[in-house]
């Protein structure tokens, strides 16, 4: 007799349905899971392959599309245009502008297609933990792909800034004799200054052909400047820029001060001010000067800071007047505040020591700014710029002084200074001048090897000045800038004959 089968237990039976529908709804929502993260990380990789796979061909095929378009674009750009006419590109204000608003549409774009790809993933079907797990790392990820561009437009704003702010809108001058003249000014419009005067005047010449510089330095002290003939100037000062009253009042650097206070002799685009400068220094180098740069010195620190500072082998013991406090000999990372205090310091030294040093720095700005220095500073170097550099440069000749800058980096600066024994600034032989230039910028003088900045460190002089100028008197608090009074001033110009002082018995810059 056999036995009958039980039936099954209903309850075992739905408690095992119910786990077999657990078990495939937990797998189905894994599934999801791991769809959600693959279509986002697709629009990480290829921005529109995520909607292209989930049925959204026309989208992902526009997005696509564009995406290998501009890939393909920045890829033919880097391999056919130089660098030096990219860098040109970079100055050019309509085209900073659409790079910007192209980097802004390309972050948005790429931030839009992240966003659908994350509701392609079918975010209501996924459990708590991976839903929140999604959407951190979509927002992640959204950022990570959009601060490259964001970067970019910054820069781009910053550049496009600094064009329009410091550059102005003008003619383009020619070369001269295959050469473009630039006069470099260390303004100093402190308090304290009656008017504006250059503390430090040079004549940076290059050939535009080879992009070799040479840099020609005059004393502020200079007298008799000459004016160009058939200038207003010059039908003014037949001899010389002199005068009854103060000789301070006419030395070089009362040049500026003048033509603001007689614009009627220095009419043009530049102002009166930097045209009267520009006109003495054309007439006494007998060169035509085609564009002016001025620096305010109290900013010039900012320039250094954003950079990073600048690094210089100092030869001599330099007090800095800050409670005594000096820079040692031996190589300096200067920032801002101390490369000013190297620049201008007047204790114990010379003005020629003085113009040395200045010429020291600016070849050390030179030589350490480079590229990636410039782009890994490049917001703060051109907010800095745009408050302490003026100048007459048009926009509309950046690209080709970016191209000559770049050829003109990797060149040996030759340098002349008209100091004595060369010239005697109270009655300068202009002659002679101008048959020095010649010859330096003809390349028949060959200058001693103390003239042309070097890299190397080299050692300290055998000779000091014969003549110092009077040290300032201290004071018992620190000071925050050199001091540059006009008494100090005056006393400083009213000395005629100093020894010269040789950049290389100065500083070498690394």
């Amino acid at each position: 007799m056999t036995t009958a089968a039980r039936p099954p237990d209903p309850r075992r039976v739905r408690a095992r349905r119910e786990a077999m529908a657990a078990l495939r709804a937990q797998r189905a929502e894994a599934a999801r899971f791991r769809r959600s993260v693959t279509l986002v990380a697709m629009s990480v990789v290829a921005p529109g392959s995520a909607q292209l796979i989930a049925g959204h061909r026309k989208t992902g095929k526009i997005a696509l599309g564009i995406y290998g378009g501009l890939i393909g674009v920045l890829l033919l750009v880097l391999w056919l245009v130089p660098l030096q006419d990219l860098a040109g590109l970079a100055v050019r204000p309509w085209l900073l502008t659409a790079f910007k608003l192209l980097a802004f549409g390309v972050a948005g774009a790429w931030i839009v297609l992240l966003l659908d790809a994350w509701r392609l993933g079918h975010p209501p079907g996924l459990s708590q933990k991976h839903r929140l797990i999604m959407i951190g790392a979509t927002l992640a990820l959204a950022a990570m792909v959009s601060t490259p561009f964001f970067v970019a437009a910054r820069y781009a704003t910053a550049a496009h800034d600094a064009v329009v702010e410091m550059f102005p809108s003008g003619q383009v001058a020619a070369a001269s004799d295959g050469r473009l003249n630039i006069l470099l000014l260390g303004v100093d419009a402190g308090d304290g200054r009656v008017g504006v005067r250059p503390d430090s005047i040079n004549l940076v010449s290059i050939d535009v052909r080879t992009g070799e510089p040479a840099m020609i330095s005059l004393p502020r002290n200079l007298e008799n400047a000459r004016f160009p003939d058939g200038t207003p100037a010059d039908a003014e000062f037949p001899r010389g820029f002199s005068g009854d009253g103060d000789e301070s009042d006419y030395m070089l650097n009362a040049t500026w001060t003048f033509g603001e206070e007689n614009p009627e002799l220095f009419e043009g685009p530049s102002g009166p001010g930097p045209t009267a400068v520009k006109q003495a220094v054309e007439g006494t180098l007998g060169v035509p000067v085609h564009y002016y740069v001025a620096v305010d010195l109290q900013g010039f620190r900012d320039i250094i800071d954003a950079i990073g500072g600048i690094t210089i082998r100092v030869n001599e013991e330099l007090p800095i007047g800050d409670k005594g406090k000096v820079l040692e000999p031996g190589l300096q990372e200067l920032d801002g505040y101390h490369a000013l205090w190297y620049a201008r310091s007047r204790e114990g030294s010379s003005d020629y020591a003085r113009m040395a040093r200045q010429r020291c720095v600016i070849g050390a700005l030179v030589n350490q700014a480079d590229p990636q220095t410039v782009l890994s500073n490049f917001v703060e170097l051109a907010d800095a710029s745009k408050s302490v550099i003026t100048t007459d440069i048009p926009r509309q000749d950046l690209a080709n002084l970016v191209d000559l800058a770049l050829k003109a980096k990797d060149e040996e600066i030759t340098s002349l200074q008209f100091v004595p024994p060369l010239i005697v600034p109270a009655d300068p032989d202009i002659g002679l001048i101008h048959d020095e230039v010649d010859a330096l910028l003809s390349g028949d003088a060959k200058p001693a090897p103390s003239e042309t900045a070097s890299e190397e460190p080299s050692d300290p002089p055998a000779d000091e000045p014969a003549e110092e100028a009077p040290a300032e008197e201290s004071t018992d608090e620190p000071t925050d800038e050199p001091t540059d009074d006009g008494a100090q001033d005056e006393e400083d110009e009213e000395t005629e004959e100093q020894t010269p002082v040789e950049m290389s018995s100065v500083c070498s810059y690394e």
